[in-house]
């Protein structure tokens, strides 16, 4: 093939390299690449040069390097079949050029370059915008290789960026199957394939000339025209492929890469035989940087605007959250004057923080930021100018905990660094960087820097509710308001207008005071739903990875690069808001479910009258958070002595019930007395398998217990003869498993029971046969007086478990506080304590199992007595050991769940059956079981019905935001045909991804949405076009549907026994 022409070739032709006069300066370079007989490409500038070059080529390859420049090895077919990286750098260089440049000097000149390329920058962003046209190709719609056919396809891995006819891509790809090919369809270049088209495909060329007239007659654009990105404006030499920097973009995104490893990379792929002796990474770094801004220009819009990219406004660049609440974009038109019941679903939740690892090191750099305050950093000199007008305080930490930002906040520089971090503004419910919501730390978290940042982001955004989650948030609060005073009024909030609420983050309250951990918690302020407050994490996990890179970099590139990444991150948030969602909301559903069904049960347990007055508790600490706390944990107020002396008490208690004997036993007592020793019989056999006797003394006290406890069974048993006569029998039916070998029986022991194979059975182990065992062997009037015992005993022994879990509960608190830390008999104490207090437990389940297991075996007459209204069923559950519990969540198992995700154990849910229960006799923590358990429904309704606004606010906006890119077109008549089909095509191409995506999600949302009762009104519009497979209704985007409406419709047509109703609690 020959030399290819372009557009003007009928009034020009390229100057020959040999023609040129050489002394000429104002020429335009001509250059040709050519193939060398090793398949590489050279570059002719000058006669000479190229016959140098010739006659090197035949025995060295270091010349032809050298003429070469950045070819690094790449061939012909390189070139051809998209190059990779191996034939990316192209180089149309001079081969006198120094290889290797001094860092010093390439660092002193960069702001120079800048300066030089500003003025080109619009110029830049329409080029490249041009490649997205129709027209970019050429103004003849004919294919450029048969001129027969209309050319509508172009591939993207081809040099010549010409249309082709389908049957001509067939024939020139026929070797290049992985070539990616692009469509016209009319108003933008969509993607296709080579197998659609049927075929593989071949490309072929053989060399460019520059050309030296008509509109494209400057050497960058032409390059630019050409898919290379040239390193230098004026007579360039060195050019980048336009793939090389796109693949580089998106490793560096995705992998955190840095440009020195992309690079060096790229030479060993080229050659990894042989040192390289090219050395273009300042050129690659300075283009890549360049790309960056260049490609966020293009995704914000700004190469369609007449005013040009020097209007950028304040944060325009940045990649906005959809959900978050947006006036004029997402919001009703009457958004503020929604009624007080529907005004929380428009409050926006912010999440604060900072990180110290994003440092950066002072080497004195003198840079030009390329988009100051246009994307996620605050504009530097503005924020550094009104930073110093406010005077710095010691920070002082009044809240228990030591917290570490408040630490941070009173650092000094470190040595070495001009910035010690970098705070940042986060949406609390999505996790999107916000708008100039990030700010340099260069005396570490101060209250001054985080004002800033929160202040900035909140300019010109319409704001009625305001939810602030920080995990200093109890201290940073304290002063807010007097506070903003110290900054321009343009960034001032409007606190008397705005509701302004500060929490603390789920994962970070507890290590706060008790002060700290019902006020700024998420879980019990009331329309927050279940918000986490802790994104902002994640994404300081995502951003970490550039640190090693950026802290070496000047302060604008590294500004530019993190906010590069910040955009990404934001908009793969956008591109996963369809699973994102649809997860949220099932498990939305699923939670609010069972937490409802525990709320009615526990609820049903307590009066009607104090329900009410838990009910008013609440709404008063909704309303002022002075009053009484109805979510704070009664304090257990117990030393160790305290502890010591009760259970000294409880140990002489026990040796005056084993004095005494009872003569005279009536039926009543007869009863009583055999459930007492059954009590006495488990309690006995606990302690010998806890404390196993180690000397002579404690095994004959322990053997005199066991004497005393036989003692009173014979005598109890005298009065069982009489009330059971048919028991006499059953006595002999001993199970093997309470044998005790004859052998083994003390000396001196009084008379025992002998089981019929010779031994001895010990008095723990006696079969007692109280009615419950042997119904047939007790009439009625007995079973019915031991199961009134037992109902009693099973209240008895679950509210000895509560009390020993809340009595731990706080043990387990102060030893976190007080003792942790102290000294290894400290804490030997505190295990002995945990241990009794275990056993305790341990008693208190066993007990409570056998008064179940009694009351199960009862005669059904008896049992229909006892239990007319049949609630024993829900009443007295199986008793799991998974089952023993709380309060709270004081396990590591549920400590990981989150209070939202663990349903309390049922023993909370349980009281006393007595007609006239009162407020003391439940107990403040049943109290706090019952209120915390409301707010746990009411979290997971308030989600339900946030989840819903968001997913319509998304869709709106996507809406909107289509409209927005389409109404872009043909705004800029100051351009070129071809250029103008370019910026246009882009735009267009931008409103389908904004559709597509809001058809996905809506797609993926709404059967899901249906199943909600009431369905809300938005759902409906979009449903009858989503089942259809159509376009989604853009009316669901008009000011009628905006809101939010649950209220029934005649239309609601999402019936069924599967839906779920809610918003009852609210």
């Amino acid at each position: 093939m020959g030399k290819a022409r372009c557009k003007y070739v009928d009034h020009c032709e390229p100057t020959p390299a040999k023609r040129r006069k050489k002394n000429d300066s104002n020429a335009v370079p001509a250059f040709t690449l050519r193939r060398t007989r090793t398949g590489r490409l050279g570059q002719r500038r000058e006669a000479l040069e190229e016959e140098a070059a010739a006659s090197s080529l035949g025995e060295s390859t270091t010349g032809i390097q050298e003429i070469q420049a950045d070819v690094d090895g790449g061939t012909w077919e390189d070139i051809e079949n998209g190059g990779g990286v191996d034939a990316a750098v192209r180089s149309v260089g001079d081969s006198k050029e120094k290889r290797y440049k001094s860092k010093s000097s390439a660092k002193g000149t960069i702001h120079v370059k800048l300066n030089k390329w500003l003025p080109y920058r619009q110029k830049y962003l329409d080029e490249i915008l041009r490649h997205n046209g129709r027209l970019c190709a050429g103004t003849s719609n004919l294919c450029r290789e048969c001129s027969v056919e209309d050319g509508s396809i172009k591939c993207k891995d081809c040099y010549c960026r010409g249309l082709l006819c389908p049957t001509c891509v067939v024939k020139s790809h026929r070797y290049m199957p992985f070539h990616r090919l692009e469509v016209w369809n009319g108003d933008f270049f969509e993607k296709t394939s080579l197998r659609a088209l049927g075929l593989r495909v071949q490309l072929g060329h053989d060399a460019f000339d520059m050309c030296s007239c008509g509109e494209a007659s400057l050497p960058f654009v032409q390059l630019l025209r050409a898919g290379l990105f040239p390193a230098t404006i004026d007579r360039p030499r060195t050019a980048f492929t336009f793939d090389m920097l796109d693949t580089f973009h998106e490793l560096t995104l995705q992998g955190k890469t840095n440009a020195y490893d992309f690079y060096k990379s790229t030479l060993r792929r080229t050659d990894n035989g042989k040192p390289a002796t090219v050395y273009r990474y300042n050129e690659f770094a300075f283009v890549v940087r360049l790309w960056r801004h260049l490609t966020m220009l293009k995704r914000g819009g700004r190469g369609h605007d007449p005013r040009g990219v020097d209007a950028t406004s304040q944060g325009e660049l940045a990649v906005e959250c959809p959900a978050c609440p947006q006036p004029g974009r997402n919001l009703p038109p009457d958004w503020r004057d929604a009624p007080p019941n529907r005004k929380w679903l428009y409050k926006l939740f912010l999440a604060v923080d900072a990180n110290f690892k994003l440092k950066q090191k002072d080497r004195s750099f003198k840079d030009i930021e390329l988009a100051p305050g246009w994307v996620y950093f605050v504009e530097e000199d503005t924020y550094q100018r009104i930073i110093a007008t406010i005077v710095d305080e010691i920070e002082t930490n009044t809240c228990r905990s030591e917290h570490n930002a408040i630490v941070m906040a009173n650092i000094r520089n470190i040595l070495g660094y001009q910035t010690n971090g970098t705070g940042a503004v986060l949406c609390g419910r999505h996790s999107l960087v916000r708008r100039n919501g990030v700010a340099d730390l260069s005396k570490g978290e101060k209250y001054a820097s985080m004002d800033y940042i929160v202040l900035s982001t909140l300019v010109k955004t319409a704001v009625s509710e305001l939810l602030i989650s920080y995990d200093i948030g109890c201290q940073w609060s304290k002063k807010l308001a007097s506070r903003i005073k110290d900054f321009p009024q343009q960034m001032q909030l409007d606190i008397d207008n705005v509701n302004v609420r500060t929490v603390v983050p789920k994962f970070h309250l507890p290590a706060h005071g008790v002060s700290c951990q019902t006020k700024f918690s998420l879980n019990f302020i009331p329309y927050v739903g279940r918000t986490y407050g802790e994104g902002v994490e994640s994404e300081w996990a995502h951003i970490n990875g550039t640190a090693t890179s950026t802290r070496e970099m000047a302060p604008a590139v590294r500004h530019e690069t993190l906010n590069d990444h910040w955009s990404s991150w934001n908009w793969q948030k956008w591109l996963h808001f369809g699973s994102y969602f649809n997860r949220k909301l099932r498990e939305a559903l699923k939670w609010r479910v069972a937490h409802e069904e525990y709320f009615v049960s526990l609820t049903k347990s307590v009066p009607n009258e104090t329900v009410t007055k838990w009910e008013a508790m609440i709404v008063a600490w909704n309303l002022d958070q002075t009053k009484p706390d109805p979510y704070e944990e009664p304090t257990v107020e117990m030393t160790l002595n305290d502890v010591r002396l009760e259970f000294a008490n409880e140990d002489a208690a026990d040796a005056r019930e084993a004095l005494q004997t009872q003569h005279a036993i009536m039926e009543r007592s007869f009863i009583s007395m055999g459930i007492d020793l059954e009590e006495r019989q488990r309690a006995f056999r606990l302690r010998t398998k806890s404390q196993n006797p180690r000397t002579s003394a404690s095994a004959a006290s322990h053997q005199g217990t066991r004497n005393t406890l036989h003692r009173q069974i014979l005598q109890w048993r005298t009065a069982q003869d009489i009330y059971m006569p048919g028991v006499a029998v059953q006595r002999m039916q001993i199970p093997i498993s309470s044998k005790e070998p004859v052998e083994d029986r003390p000396s001196g022991a009084p008379t025992v029971d002998i089981a019929t194979d010779g031994t001895i059975i010990s008095a723990e182990n006696l079969v007692l046969n109280l009615p419950s065992s042997v119904p047939a062997l007790a009439n009625k009037s007995l079973q019915l007086m031991e199961g009134k015992l037992r109902v009693a005993q099973a209240d008895d022994a679950l509210e000895t478990i509560r009390r020993l879990r809340r009595i731990i509960t706080g043990v387990h608190a102060f030893k976190n506080l007080q003792v942790n830390g102290t000294g290894n008999k400290p804490n030997t104490r505190m295990h002995t304590l945990f241990q009794r207090y275990q056993t305790k437990i341990k008693l208190a389940v066993d007990r409570y199992r056998c008064a179940r297991a009694a009351l199960l075996a009862l005669d059904k007459d008896v049992t229909k007595k006892l239990d007319p209204k049949e609630e024993w069923g829900q009443r007295f559950q199986e008793l799991k050991d998974a089952d023993v519990r709380g309060p709270g969540r004081n396990d590591d198992q549920h400590k990981k769940l989150g209070e939202g995700r663990t349903v309390p154990s049922w023993i909370w849910a349980q009281a006393r059956s007595c007609p006239d229960r009162s407020l003391g006799e439940f107990g403040e923590s049943v109290r706090v079981e019952w209120a915390k358990a409301k707010a746990r429904v009411l979290r997971w309704e308030e989600e339900i019905i946030l989840l819903s606004e968001e997913m319509r606010r998304v869709l709106v906006f996507l809406t909107w935001k289509a409209d927005d890119w389409l109404s872009h077109r043909g705004k800029r008549d100051d351009l070129s045909d071809d250029t103008r089909s370019g910026v246009d095509a882009y735009a267009a191409k931008q409103a389908a991804i904004m559709k597509r995506l809001a058809f996905g999600f809506a797609r993926e949302w709404i059967p899901l949405l249906r199943k909600l009762n009431p369905v809300p009104n938005w759902v409906k519009t979009y449903h009858l076009n989503v089942s259809e497979g159509n376009e989604i209704d853009d009316k669901s985007s008009s000011e009628d549907d905006n809101s939010l409406d649950f209220s029934d419709d005649a239309d609601d047509d999402s019936g069924g026994d599967d839906e779920l109703e809610y918003g009852d609690l609210l």
